[in-house]
């Protein structure tokens, strides 16, 4: 063995016997390096074993059986294997175990069944259909002034006529506002469906549109 390659395996040994296991497989890998001698692999191998590393042992004491050794070091790598194989075997298994992928988000509703839409266009249609009734009565009460017999009678129709003409620009005009709400809001939500970047919320009294439009 060449002197520094001697050097390290006998300041290996020495650190080996004071159980400095650490310093001396350091010495030892570079002692290998510099000389690949089956000396080097069967000492480091002692001393991961002994440090409790008999995983990082086993593979150097196969690499050292490899070489050929003589029996009596083949018989003592045999046993240290055997050493290794009991101590690995009394070790707990690590299991790891992996969370549980988290559920996919639920699909938004489609557009055209939301809530607030429907009730929106519903309310819509009541009010329009009120006041188209309104309308059509008020017509008919203008008809009958004109058919009336007598100055009074005209009047009580006309009058009539004049309070259902009230009550049917009312109900169109609201009818037509909760129609404009009803189709605002199914837009936004499908917009909101697409982007997801819309927001509408509607309460009692209160309207409020935000996002991107």
């Amino acid at each position: 063995m060449r002197p520094d390659a001697r050097a390290l395996y006998d300041r290996a040994l020495s650190r080996f016997g004071g159980h400095d296991y650490a310093a001396a497989i350091a010495d030892l890998e570079a002692g290998y390096a510099l000389e690949p001698r089956r000396d080097f692999l069967f000492a480091e191998a002692q001393a991961k074993r002994l440090g409790g590393d008999c995983s990082g042992a086993v593979g150097l004491y196969q690499r050292f059986l490899m070489t050929n050794p003589p029996a009596v070091q083949v018989n003592a790598a045999q046993i240290a294997l055997g050493r290794c194989a009991q101590e690995l075997a009394s070790r707990p298994q690590v299991v790891v175990t992996l969370p549980a992928p988290a559920p996919p988000p639920p699909a938004p509703p489609k557009w055209w069944r939301d809530p607030w839409g429907l009730s929106l266009s519903a309310a819509a249609v009541v009010g329009i259909g009120v006041g188209i009734g309104y309308l059509a009565a008020s017509f008919a009460a203008r008809g009958d002034a004109n058919d009336a017999h007598t100055y009074a009678e005209y009047t009580r129709h006309w009058s009539d006529a004049g309070s259902r003409l009230d009550v049917a620009s009312g109900a169109l005009a609201i009818g037509g506002a909760l129609a404009a709400t009803g189709v605002g809001r199914f837009v936004i939500v499908r917009r909101h469906a697409e982007a997801g970047r819309l927001a509408l919320w509607v309460g009692p009294g209160t309207l409020g549109l935000g996002g991107d439009f």
